[in-house]
């Protein structure tokens, strides 16, 4: 039986034959089954290991501005400007609030530019 308690004996040992064997001959069976746990392993870990794909390039990063829009109550953009143009923008928003009775706002969004 085995030491270990598992109730097997390792690879090549017979239960009769134990105390026959000379050093030598356990020298040998030891290193062959250590030789057959490395091929063991190197196959495991050969099977676990995926194909590696090569490093995905990033996308370029898309350049944006600011610009302002002119929304209504609902949320629709009525009106577009260049973020220099703020008073512009911001004067339309009040005649088109006072024109119409209805709010509407400015805010600042960004888009890719051309």
């Amino acid at each position: 039986m085995d030491s270990r308690g598992s109730g097997q004996l390792p690879l090549g040992y017979d239960e009769h034959q134990m105390g026959k064997s000379s050093n030598r001959e356990r020298i040998a069976r030891a290193a062959e089954e250590a030789r057959l746990t490395a091929v063991e392993k190197a196959a495991k870990k050969a099977e676990k290991k995926p194909a590696r794909a090569s490093a995905k390039r990033s996308a370029k990063p898309v350049r944006v501005k600011i610009v302002w829009e002119v929304w209504s109550q609902t949320g629709t953009v009525v009106a577009v400007f260049p973020y220099p143009d703020k008073a512009a923008a911001e004067a339309k928003a009040a005649a088109l609030t006072s024109s119409t009775g209805r709010t509407h706002g400015l805010r600042g969004t960004k888009v890719p530019m051309e």
